[in-house]
């Protein structure tokens, strides 16, 4: 039987905040993953309403990035 992995979004998602921050202060994980979940919340919550061309494209609009930069953080948080 195989155990199903979990994927990076699951993983900080779990993780209690206190304990992510304490993480981050302590270098043990970057700070940027901060930006990527807050960015890949946004990201499943127009997804919701949106195909995912133009969700990606709002997310680009609201946190003033390229739309690669949205597709990076999404293949980083399915990983």
């Amino acid at each position: 039987m195989r155990i199903k992995q979990m994927v990076n979004y699951e993983f900080l998602k779990s993780l209690d905040n206190k304990l992510f921050l304490e993480m981050v202060r302590r270098g043990m994980m970057p700070v940027h993953l901060m930006d990527y979940l807050t960015v890949y919340e946004f990201y499943l919550s127009e997804l919701k309403t949106n195909p995912k061309v133009t969700a990606i494209q709002y997310c680009a609009d609201k946190y003033n990035c390229t739309e690669q930069t949205i597709y990076n953080i999404i293949r980083y948080m399915n990983k």
